[in-house]
């Protein structure tokens, strides 16, 4: 068994991800070896001893025994035991050819994935019966080729070398200049090689599981080189030999418990026999029982030596490996041993590598250790045994919900949930806290993982424990008690949370696991107009969560901000369920709308997601005439501007000509404007009255007042102009404080005020050309400052970027929109979008959407401007990166956005030819321009890489040209 340590052990041994320092180390660094004067054709095979001596010298039965503490001392199935020899003379040996299958074709046949693994398999088992040491050369061989390596390992020289000798020419034949090898090589004749080889070991153990395997010639010899191989320098070594390693662990763990199983059989078939009388027994039955007893602890007995082998010699090593993707296998298999042989295998030795690779500096190797946790936590009767882990772990478990990487969070959120579920105590209440807030995180995938562990840990009733569950409940009485209770338990923790202004992030959190319960409109609306226990503070709530969920119903997509992994399209089942949710919404609300409307304003929103069309006068015209009356007595009474811009919406809605109950709207809403507009002339004839009494002079004043009113119309614009000039002048001052809300806020109005005050916006009215106002130079450099200093900012701590920078995620874009908007509408000139383009790869989750609508705008302005405007952005970051530091570490990240920004120049050549040649005609310039004296000549010629991003879209005799 593997010696136990305890999960305490620190895992800073982490960090040092040696790629040597093994027990084979020694056997590596040999120079010179001692060499058999005659080595004999076979290996003799090693004499078995009394397996019933073994039972009684062997302490366990474990498949790994523990190790002797001196590990150089250990006897392993090293190169010392099997002499090898090399040659790096390509082509196959005369031997080998003999044999039928080859290196080549196995080779191959991986390569294809088409083959089927049992023929090739047992096509060299063929090859390997008539010789053992040809079919063995052939398996070496195929290894070596499958690491990407050009040495060939021939008959000839099989027994005069050792494994290390072996391994130190093998080397120097790799090629050295690529860094490409089978199981990395991103070609598609090698797509399915990595699965093919995996499958290629595990047929090879399970053909072999009744003979070969107990041959102590083929595996032990495989094993000694694949454990070599796996502590050399070499990437292509390390990982090839380590993925075969691990395989066949993986097929000895799964041999071992059937071995397992067949002597605890025949052992009590044994003591059956044994147990009965005398002249009962049966002393033949008996003899071929013990011996079966004997032959199964022999072979177990074999199977632990090789899987302790390659247990010691490789996984303890290649764990730690610099190569994630060596971590990550060795992690992945491991959890396939500890399910498959817990015995042996479930104990905190084992576990304690699970552990430490949580701290693994690389997010696939983390995600495999939390993918194997939940293996393990999902089997009830391993949880025992995973208590030691879970008390020394926990804490790192539950600081991962903010890993930086979003798939690594969302699984450690599942793994909470089974520790939730699974273990008997779960987890406190402030453990849970650091789950909580992810509902309301940007991540969709991460906020939903937080919405079902939320579901499971406060959906739940002490009487009824299923019915907020998955299950159907056939009494609809108690599912609608139950779906109050659950909609209770929402509004108190949206109330908690103190995230008031994101209901929509809840509900779509929510949405997947709870959907039916959020759909429960009857009981919402039953809370609101019934006396249903519903405490005061609790109905904003909500009618908040009601609408977010009537929005999610109709529209079906996620809030903004939230971000997906790549575009969803609904498929014919969504959009017949999107079609169903309307038409109940519908069917529901609008009976009880008027209601609704008198209880609270903020529902004037409902019909904008409804589908008004679906009802037909006979049905809707007696509700109709109900939610008009109580409309119009809506804007008749209210002053706010919010409840009487939802009543423009509404009305805009129900006056489309697209319904049949139009005219009946038009009629009502013609009456109210009638009567607002009699309203406001009465007011008006009281105001301009002028009374009988009055003098001669006011007369004459208000005469001549009215005369001039053109000439004091002039004189007010001239007024207003110069207050906005002086309020502009505040606003930029505020650019510069240090009060992070008077800072935003002042540059948002700035982009309000120039626009709104610009060319464009008096462009079709004249009289008002006096109140254009254009910002000076230095209110232009600020605005730009502004941008890089306050916009394109990294967050200061990524893990909590998703949770608690939403609404500085919103003001950003917002604020970015502004300044891009005084682009388009020419207020600022189109070079100002250079400070814009530059950071259009490196922030393309953030605002990419956002530039991309800018630079497409700024080609239909002026697109050989907007041409010439990409190069100057560009020309800016390759001057920034000489000015910094003369080296050309930012070039890659400089071409990536060029690579972006020529995707924007479309499919269609000829319309971009000019655009294009004057970006080219200008980055030429640039990169032959002459440098100042005393400097290197040409500094600027690197630039013609990122020009070539674009090229491939000249046309031919544009490119002659140039």
């Amino acid at each position: 068994m593997v010696r136990r340590s305890s999960p305490l052990d620190s895992p800073e041994e982490l960090d040092d991800f040696s790629d040597s320092g093994s027990d084979y180390e020694a056997t590596l660094k040999a120079s010179k070896r001692r060499k058999r004067p005659v080595p004999g054709p076979l290996l003799p095979k090693r004499p078995r001893r009394n397996a019933a001596r073994r039972v009684t010298s062997s302490p366990s039965n474990n498949p790994i025994p523990t190790p002797p503490p001196d590990p150089s001392l250990q006897q392993q199935p090293s190169s010392q035991e099997t002499p090898r020899q090399v040659s790096l003379r390509p082509g196959r040996s005369v031997d080998e050819g003999k044999q039928g299958i080859s290196a080549k074709d196995i080779y191959d046949a991986i390569c294809s994935g088409k083959s089927a693994m049992v023929t090739v398999v047992d096509e060299w088992l063929d090859s390997y019966k008539q010789s053992r040491e040809a079919g063995l050369l052939v398996l070496i061989n195929f290894i070596v080729q499958s690491c990407g390596c050009k040495g060939v390992v021939t008959q000839e020289m099989f027994g005069s070398m050792e494994n290390a000798e072996i391994i130190s020419s093998l080397t120097k034949e790799f090629d050295e200049d690529s860094v490409n090898y089978p199981l990395c090589t991103p070609v598609p004749q090698l797509k399915h090689f990595k699965a093919s080889l995996c499958e290629f070991a595990r047929v090879l153990v399970r053909s072999c599981q009744n003979s070969l395997i107990y041959d102590e010639y083929l595996f032990p010899s495989l094993l000694s080189l694949l454990t070599g191989l796996s502590d050399s320098q070499v990437r292509a070594f390390r990982h090839t030999s380590t993925l075969l390693a691990m395989k066949l662990m993986t097929g000895f763990v799964d041999i071992v418990v059937v071995v397992s199983v067949q002597l605890q059989t025949t052992q009590r078939r044994y003591d059956v026999e044994n147990s009965k009388r005398e002249h009962d027994r049966a002393s033949d039955r008996l003899e071929e029982l013990q011996a079966t007893v004997s032959e199964c602890i022999e072979n177990k007995e074999e199977l632990s030596s090789m899987m302790n082998s390659i247990f010691r010699g490789v996984f303890v090593h290649r764990y730690r490996d610099r190569l994630p993707e060596i971590r990550a296998v060795c992690i992945e298999e491991l959890g396939i041993w500890l399910k498959t042989d817990p015995e042996d295998f479930l104990n905190d030795g084992c576990l304690k590598y699970l552990g430490w690779n949580l701290h693994d500096k690389q997010g696939p190797v983390r995600l495999q250790c939390v993918r194997t946790l939940q293996g393990l936590y999902q089997e009830k009767e391993f949880i025992g045994r995973l208590e030691l882990f879970t008390s020394r772990f926990k804490e790192r478990i539950l600081s991962m919900v903010l890993d930086k990487d979003p798939d690594v969070a969302v699984e450690v959120v599942n793994l909470c949930l089974l520790m939730q579920q699974k273990t008997e105590e779960g987890l406190a209440e402030d453990e849970c806290g650091h789950i909580y807030p992810l509902v309301y995180a940007s991540h969709r995938a991460l906020a939903s993982a937080a919405g079902v562990f939320l579901y499971n840990k406060y959906a739940h009733i002490e009487h009824c424990q299923c019915c907020l569950s998955l299950f159907r409940v056939d009494n609809q009485e108690d599912n609608k008690s139950n779906n109050a209770a659950f909609l209770q338990v929402v509004i108190s923790f949206y109330i908690q949370s103190e995230f008031h202004e994101h209901g929509a992030y809840l509900v779509d959190s929510l949405w997947g696991v709870a959907g039916s319960e959020l759909r429960d409109w009857e009981t919402m609306t039953a809370f609101l107009l019934q006396d249903a226990g519903l405490m005061y503070e609790e109905e904003g709530p909500l009618i908040e969560l009601m609408m977010c969920a009537i929005k999610q119903a109709a529209q079906a997509t996620p809030p903004v901000g939230r971000t997906q992994g790549k575009k969803v399209i609904l498929s014919m089942k969504d959009k017949k369920i999107q079609e169903q949710d309307r038409r109940r919404i519908t069917a529901h609300f609008i009976p009880l709308l008027p209601q609704l409307l008198g209880y609270m304003h903020i529902f004037l929103f409902c019909p904008l997601f409804h589908l008004l069309y679906l009802f037909t006068p006979p049905s809707f015209l007696q509700h109709l005439d109900l939610l008009l009356s109580q409309i119009c007595g809506i804007v008749e009474k209210h002053t706010e501007l919010t409840v009487l811009e939802a009543c423009a919406h509404l009305v805009t809605t129900l006056c489309s000509e697209s319904y049949t109950f139009s005219s009946r709207a038009h009629v009502a809403f013609s009456q109210l404007l009638d009567g607002l507009t009699e309203c406001f002339s009465s007011y008006l004839s009281d105001l301009l009255q002028v009374r009988e009494c009055v003098d001669d002079n006011l007369s004459l004043s208000l005469f001549l007042s009215l005369h001039h009113f053109p000439l004091l119309f002039q004189l007010e614009l001239m007024r207003l102009n110069k207050e906005v000039r002086s309020f502009c002048q505040v606003c930029q001052t505020c650019l510069s404080v240090n009060q992070t809300e008077i800072r935003d806020q002042a540059f948002e109005v700035l982009c309000d005020l120039l626009l709104l005050y610009s060319e464009s916006s008096v462009r079709s009215k004249p009289a008002l050309q006096a109140l254009v106002h254009l910002p000076s130079d230095s209110l232009r450099s600020e605005l730009a400052a502004f941008l890089l200093d306050y916009i394109f900012i990294d967050a200061e701590d990524t893990e909590l970027e998703g949770i608690l920078t939403l609404n500085e995620k919103n003001r950003k874009r917002n604020q970015l929109a502004g300044y891009c908007k005084l682009i388009i509408y020419g207020v600022l000139d189109l070079t100002a979008a250079t400070d814009v383009f530059k950071h259009y790869s490196k922030y393309f989750k953030d605002f990419g959407d956002i530039i991309k609508e800018t630079v497409s705008k700024s080609k239909l302005i002026d697109p050989i401007l907007s041409a010439e405007t990409v190069c100057l952005c560009l020309q800016q970051l390759f001057s920034e990166m000489l000015t910094d530091n003369r080296s050309r570490e930012d070039l890659p990240e400089i071409r990536d956005l060029a690579k972006r920004l020529a995707m924007s120049f479309g499919i269609n050549l000829h319309r971009v030819r000019k655009p294009l040649l004057a970006l080219h005609m200008n980055g030429i310039c640039f990169a032959f321009r002459d440098s100042p004296e005393g400097e290197e000549q040409h500094l600027n010629v690197d630039f013609l890489e990122i020009l070539s991003e674009f090229s491939f879209k000249l046309l031919q005799q544009d490119r002659t040209q140039l």
